[in-house]
């Protein structure tokens, strides 16, 4: 793949994660992959960890490093993981490959506050909780004016899906996205389960995705999506699989794929029910607001479903970011 200059530099911070898994393969094919890091959240930082450094081996960018970050939230704290959706391994029953390579390093913190030091108008695409990010901004506030934007697959407008009231990554470490949403990010986007669960991937589909399928070694994908879209629907009253963090790598690679509007956010931080809820104030108001994010609302899911079937029928070629191949 030849490169393409023009696409932006992202800093992916994850989780993988079976969606984690298609975001991968879309922002090695989409965009300029600077460096992974990793996060604890949807199993531990360990899983985490080797999932990534697989993925990247089974897509051909071992040339990506790969730095472990923060397994626990903020709080110190953890009732449990999303082992219900992703299995005990993050990758359901499918057994990924000994990665070929150890991490990067084991300090992603300290890897993401240099590598945007050093370079001025990296995005940083967020699709697990925030802790990694929390911890960098507290650590170096300088960064933040050096950031051209966080997309963050996390939160939503409506309901919850850990709990009547919280998504799963604002739920693991509210305090973590609490910190991100006040630190006065020039540009901060919010990618929630109100708009991730309008796109699905459903059974016909991800039978032609195998079908289509042209190297042997990406039918794991096809295998990942077949566990995701069965527990998705036993789960849930959902049609097919939500790959909910691909939407957050989208909204950088193909923004006018996705449109929301700027509005003021409140991550709730108090023990019950609405702990981790993402409160959006809707009121038609004319005065600013101290803490806003763009809230994405729509979605034009044909366009990212050609999208995702692109990425994972040819791989991701050398991973630096063709934003025009389908």
């Amino acid at each position: 793949m030849t490169p393409y200059l023009s696409s932006p530099r992202v800093i992916l911070d994850c989780d993988p994660g079976l969606d984690d898994a298609i975001a991968i393969a879309l922002a090695l094919r989409h965009l300029q992959v600077v460096g992974i890091a990793t996060v604890g959240g949807n199993v531990g930082l360990e899983r985490t960890t080797a999932n990534a450094l697989a993925l990247c081996d089974i897509l051909g960018a071992t040339h990506v490093p790969v730095h472990a970050g923060h397994d626990i939230p903020l709080s110190g704290s953890l009732e449990h993981r999303a082992t219900e959706y992703h299995g005990p391994n993050g990758t359901g029953s499918v057994q990924l490959p000994n990665p070929s390579r150890p991490p990067t390093s084991v300090n992603a913190v300290e890897w993401i506050v240099e590598t945007i030091r050093g370079e001025e108008g990296l995005t940083v695409i967020a699709t697990g909780p925030l802790t990694n990010i929390a911890h960098a901004l507290n650590a170096a506030p300088d960064i933040v004016e050096r950031i051209a934007q966080v997309s963050w697959m996390g939160g939503s407008s409506d309901a919850g899906n850990t709990t009547a009231a919280a998504e799963f990554n604002c739920w693991v470490d509210p305090e973590a996205a609490d910190i991100v949403f006040r630190a006065g990010l020039e540009r901060l986007t919010m990618i929630g389960l109100n708009v991730t669960h309008t796109v699905l991937l459903d059974r016909p589909w991800i039978d032609q995705l195998r079908t289509d399928i042209n190297k042997p070694e990406l039918t794991v994908f096809a295998d990942l999506l077949d566990y995701y879209e069965v527990r998705q629907r036993s789960l849930t009253t959902l049609a097919g699989a939500a790959v909910h963090d691909a939407l957050a790598v989208i909204n950088v690679s193909h923004p006018e794929l996705l449109a929301g509007i700027k509005r003021p956010v409140e991550v709730i931080l108090a023990e019950g029910a609405a702990r981790g809820m993402t409160l959006v104030d809707r009121r038609p108001r004319r005065e600013p607001a101290p803490v806003a994010a763009t809230v994405i609302e729509w979605a034009d899911g044909d366009s990212i479903r050609q999208l995702i079937h692109g990425a994972l029928t040819c791989g991701s070629g050398s991973g630096t970011g063709d934003p025009s191949a389908a």
